[in-house]
């Protein structure tokens, strides 16, 4: 019995022991494998490019990487540092006979291939783009002058857009909770949109990504979804639908400079040129705040205080304009003009004969960030900016219109639609009637927005779903309720012919009372209104004590900013109807820009301005019409913009 004890024993420490050595020999195979399966950190011999990857093979002097969303990268050998030679190297020599000939497909989420693209057929190698300087000294500067007569312009009316079914074309999902929409870019000759989003996750260390998504406008339909290992936005894409110019997307000023020209087809993406357009200039002045293509080989852009026009090619330039840094321009709907501004005026140039077509000078203190936009058939030019609308007729460039956005905590951003040739979408979200100036409706839910003719596309996206949505607006529902209250004899209370009472018990200061009350009663009779005191409209003017406020001032020429503490007093005017504000705007005491006087310091005038600034009402604008107050926060009504359509 011992004996066969003993035996079971020795069979049980053998079996054991053979468990052991397979795990072991399994162990030390393993890890060789791993070795070459990591994911780590390649660097090309310049230390300027880098990706994280895992080897997959060595072929005709080339390496092979695997990205961790499985995109495959080809690379040749002597292009990489010294380290990553070396670690090469050590894996060829410890390498595995039985090299498996078929790559394994990706795990996780895929892309979506094009309809075209062959199953199972691998994406192309993103690879390094051709890098170009820009010559400027080569690109005439056209010198615009302001004219005593009204421009003359002829736009031809574009042929019905794509879109007309108002269907939602569904999109991929987002693929990470923190993945966020940079933008949608549309092309009219192809009809074609590029939506873009960038995956950033939260960390010292993380890299952000870039994936595109390509759909087809005219037949409703997904193209592709293609992803590279960079932090870029799409800004323009190309009459073929095929290439899109992509900008370097980093926080912080001067770090939105750089460009690059990708060529999408299915899942593969092909970087062909990439330059810095204002590598001459620092800070913000670097960074590209638009571009469009105008043509097959036209590449229009602003950035560096310069309205571009680039051979599209060669990435050079042929001419430019000086124009405001932060202005948006338009192009307009047959691609012929651009409208652009500088600080006090606005200009069209003409991209067929290659010069400056209209300039005038516009009727306010300055254009602060202007937007533009032209209606769908060109009739109009709308620019938004800041706290106002600006309205011209295209073909005389008279001033057909102005509005205050004041009261509606609206950012107007880079955002401005023009779906009809009557409405404008502001910042997004708001829509007015560029006619009656009435705030028609507010529409959330969307993380971006764009027009193609008369067609609105809203892109909306969740974890699980997205969808890009194609409306007209306004929608049925707010055309109807625009109707009904555009019947109402009150809708617009505050209006030419209207009797208005002024109220500026408020002032702080007994002796300014009378004269802020002189300079609101000629603003109100210069709009049209009367003045009375069975006014059905009160004008109220008050002041008040804010808080202490720490403000930074920068002196130019000098490094940093310091900081001093001001007392700030508050000024406020607003119209009243029936007990309701229906408009609202505040004026403060703190001076945004300081000039000193010889011997004088910034504390000097801080001090000197801790008062109520009666000046301000003096300056302030009042608005031509105001509609009667909504319990939807200043419109006839709100709207949800969801994957099925407008709720």
């Amino acid at each position: 019995m011992g004996s066969a004890m003993a035996r079971r024993g020795r069979r049980r420490f053998f079996c054991l022991l053979g468990w052991w050595t397979g795990v072991m020999i399994g162990a030390i195979f393993l890890v060789g494998v791993s070795l070459a399966q990591q994911m780590r950190t390649w660097t090309d011999v310049s230390g300027k490019y880098k990706v994280q990857a895992k080897f997959v093979q060595m072929s005709d002097g080339k390496v092979v990487l695997e990205c961790a969303d499985g995109k495959r990268v080809s690379v040749p050998l002597d292009k990489l540092c010294e380290a990553d030679r070396k670690y090469v190297a050590d894996l060829e020599a410890e390498a595995n006979p039985f090299q498996e000939v078929t790559p394994a497909r990706p795990k996780g989420r895929q892309t979506m291939p094009a309809p075209e693209e062959a199953e199972g057929q691998q994406p192309e190698a993103p690879g390094e783009p051709k890098t170009v300087s820009p010559r400027w000294a080569q690109a005439q500067q056209l010198l615009p002058t302001a004219s005593q007569e009204p421009w003359k312009l002829s736009i031809t009316p574009p042929e019905t857009s794509a879109g007309g079914r108002n269907r939602a074309l569904p999109l991929p999902p987002k693929t990470d909770f923190f993945e966020r929409i940079q933008g949608i870019v549309v092309n009219p000759a192809c009809q074609r949109a590029v939506i873009g989003y960038m995956l950033e996750k939260p960390g010292p260390h993380s890299e952000g990504r870039t994936r595109l998504v390509l759909c087809d406008l005219a037949v409703g339909k997904v193209l592709g979804s293609a992803n590279a290992p960079e932090k870029m936005a799409p800004l323009a894409l190309d009459d073929t639908g095929t290439k899109v110019v992509m900008r370097r997307e980093e926080f912080g000023f001067g770090k939105q400079d750089q460009l690059e020209i990708w060529s999408l087809k299915g899942s593969a993406i092909q970087r062909l040129l990439r330059w810095i357009p204002h590598d001459d200039v620092q800070g913000p002045e670097r960074d590209v705040k638009w571009a469009a293509f105008a043509g097959p080989d036209k590449l229009l852009t602003l950035g560096g205080g310069k309205l571009t026009v680039w051979n599209a090619a060669t990435a050079q330039p042929l001419y430019w304009v000086k124009s405001q840094g932060g202005c948006i321009p338009a192009l307009s709907p047959d691609r012929k003009y651009v409208a652009f501004a500088t600080d006090k005026e606005v200009g069209i140039l003409d991209l067929e004969a290659g010069n400056v077509a209209a300039f005038q000078a516009v009727e306010a203190p300055q254009l602060p960030f202007p937007v533009f936009a032209f209606t769908p058939n060109g009739s109009r030019l709308v620019c938004a900016a800041f706290d106002r609308i600006y309205v011209w007729e295209t073909a005389t460039g008279n001033l057909a219109g102005q509005m205050l956005l004041a009261g509606m905590n609206l950012h107007v951003g880079s955002n401005l639609v023009c779906p009809a040739e009557n409405y404008a979408l502001v910042g997004k979200t708001l829509l007015v009637d560029l006619v009656t100036q009435a705030k028609v409706w507010t529409y959330q839910g969307h993380e971006a927005v764009t027009s193609l003719g008369n067609v609105c596309w809203f892109v909306v996206a969740t974890h699980d779903a997205g969808a890009l949505v194609a409306a007209t607006l306004p929608h049925p529902t707010a055309k109807q309720r625009m109707q009904q209250a555009m019947a109402a004899p009150d809708f617009f209370i505050f209006k030419p012919g209207v009797t208005v009472r002024i109220n500026v018990s408020g002032l702080t200061d007994p002796a300014e009372r009378e004269k802020v009350a002189a300079v609101l009663r000629e603003k109100l009779i210069a709009n049209g209104c009367h003045v009375g005191e069975n006014g059905t409209v009160e004008l109220v003017a008050t002041t008040e004590a804010g808080k202490q406020r720490e403000v930074g001032y920068h002196v130019f020429g000098q490094i940093g900013t310091r900081i001093y503490n001001v007392q700030e007093y508050l000024c406020r005017l607003k119209l009243v109807w029936q007990g309701q504000t229906a408009w609202e705007v505040t004026g403060s005491n703190v001076p945004g820009f300081i000039q000193l006087k010889e011997g004088e310091t910034i504390q000097d005038v801080l001090r000197r301005s801790e008062r109520p600034n009666y000046a301000w009402f003096a300056h302030v604008e009042l608005p031509k019409m105001v509609q009667k107050p909504s319990a939807k926060g200043g419109t006839l009504g709100a709207s949800q913009v969801t994957i099925t359509g407008i709720q």
